[in-house]
């Protein structure tokens, strides 16, 4: 019998919130962790949801599969994504799998998804369509966009609330608050809605995959009154890394940090807060979705991914969302994979992407590799007992409405950041896992960043990003002390 997925996402959840000490509450990922495989030092491919998002299915850096920024802040001849280019939903798709998706794509603009593998799918981004016969062929519009346009709408102004007004002279931006909103009319609750209702259907044998991707815990952090409360008791801190002063950092995260200079204490232990109550009411929505395969005794069948697109910055370094910075809270991300054949209540350091799923899935699944991508499948993490095999990682950034070129590298404890726009930075997340001293002008650190810049000429070397790495005839881009060729 073929194995099923169920590939759960969220938008905006940095994977800080899944470890052992933090206050979140998330009993359904901690059971879902305990039977599965919880990856400690995940990072995305791209911190922006929709280069983030297409490297997911395509296995390939932003710059490789044409979606370098989220689609809806550049024209239409703008960041459109290479159709040529193989998913790995099609992969499912062609060997017999009924696929569905539901909720937030992003993942470039025609909204089309039977061009990417899937046979039915509901989005939040204004479509709803479907192949084979289904009913939902016959909606006009998505069932979502009435809830998409409350969601901000929402905030109960007699409870904790914050509209950010600084600097002034821009529009007044809804920042956290507590919605009147219940679950059951808010986006995340019509989605699970609609992946329990594609998962009880009777689908003859047919193997399946079901993508389930909510637009939470995303800014504006907006809660529930029925979460919010569950923090009532709970003690929220600042991080340590809250009151950097960038003195070694680049100038522009500075310009970002004023933008949050008129919040109070209280109004970022409120922002945690709103923070946490969103995903723990995510925790709470896909829990029962994975309470439904238990039910249907589907559950020992079925694959579960659970990742996010990308992370969010939430007061470390005094910021927030992501964006301008490549700190670990907007780059690290949460990945949990459990199901059939994968190792139960392992935890893991290795440095995978989150590009490297599309592989990892094909691996799984025993389908055929999709070839000349820039990731590499990690499933001998899942299946064995191997631990700490994969040492590298990286990613890229090309901004988003800013244009700020940013290319980041880990080597085992070490993290070296490419800013194009402003002096790089190096850190030991070992011995400075809040990323407050930037290493990359001490003397002690001098070999190690030698070794790191040999090791970023690699990787565009390899990954073919041919923009910063052919500057021979540049002369006045030649902005890292080392070249290529050193």
């Amino acid at each position: 019998m073929k194995k099923n997925l169920l590939f759960l996402m969220v938008d905006q959840m940095h994977g800080q919130v899944l470890d052992e000490k933090n206050p979140c509450i998330t009993p359904n990922l901690d059971k879902l962790a305990k039977n599965g495989v919880k990856f400690n030092r995940a990072h995305t491919a791209n911190p922006v949801c929709s280069p983030a998002r297409a490297s997911i299915m395509t296995g390939l850096l932003p710059h490789n599969h044409g979606v370098t920024t989220v689609t809806h802040t550049v024209d239409e001849d703008q960041s459109n994504l290479r159709t040529e280019k193989e998913h790995w939903a099609q992969k499912l798709k062609n060997d017999g799998y009924k696929t569905a998706y539901f909720g937030k794509w992003h993942v470039e603009r025609s909204n089309k998804l039977e061009d990417f593998g899937w046979d039915i799918y509901s989005l939040n981004d204004a479509t709803s369509a479907s192949l084979g016969g289904s009913p939902w062929g016959k909606a006009k519009g998505s069932p979502f966009n009435e809830a998409n346009k409350k969601h901000k709408d929402s905030i109960d102004t007699n409870k904790p609330h914050l509209f950010i007004d600084n600097p002034p002279g821009y529009k007044k931006t809804p920042f956290y608050g507590i919605s009147n909103l219940d679950t059951e009319e808010r986006v995340l609750g019509l989605v699970s809605d609609k992946a329990k209702e594609f998962l009880s259907e009777e689908k003859d044998n047919q193997p399946w995959a079901c993508f389930v991707s909510v637009i939470e815990p995303h800014d504006p952090f907006i809660s529930t009154k029925k979460f919010y409360d569950m923090y009532e008791n709970i003690e929220l801190n600042l991080p340590k890394s809250f009151n950097d002063d960038f003195s070694d950092k680049p100038n522009i995260y500075k310009r970002g940090q004023k933008v949050f200079e008129n919040m109070t204490k209280q109004d970022h232990i409120e922002s945690i807060r709103n923070y946490y109550a969103m995903i723990t009411e995510i925790d709470y929505e896909y829990g029962k979705i994975v309470d439904l395969l238990e039910e249907k005794g589907e559950l020992d069948n079925t694959i579960i991914i659970f990742t996010s697109d990308h992370g969010e910055a939430l007061s470390s370094h005094g910021i927030y969302a992501k964006n301008l910075a490549a700190f670990e809270e907007i780059y690290r991300i949460p990945m949990i994979i459990s199901g059939p054949g994968i190792k139960k209540d392992k935890l893991s350091d290795d440095l995978v992407s989150s590009m490297d799923l599309c592989p990892t899935i094909l691996d799984i699944f025993n389908l055929d590799e999709i070839e000349n991508i820039d990731s590499s499948s990690f499933e001998q993490i899942l299946t064995t007992d191997e631990v700490n095999t994969i040492d590298k990682c990286f990613a890229e950034y090309d901004g988003t409405r800013l244009q700020l070129k940013q290319r980041v590298l880990w080597y085992k404890n070490l993290k070296y950041i490419f800013n194009g726009f402003d002096y790089d930075e190096l850190y030991n997340l070992k011995t400075d896992p809040d990323e407050l001293i930037n290493l990359i002008d001490l003397e002690d650190y001098k070999e190690d960043k030698k070794m790191m810049f040999k090791l970023y000429w690699e990787e565009l070397k390899k990954n073919g990003d041919h923009t910063i790495y052919n500057l021979d005839n540049n002369p006045v881009m030649k902005i890292i002390e080392l070249g290529p060729d050193a």
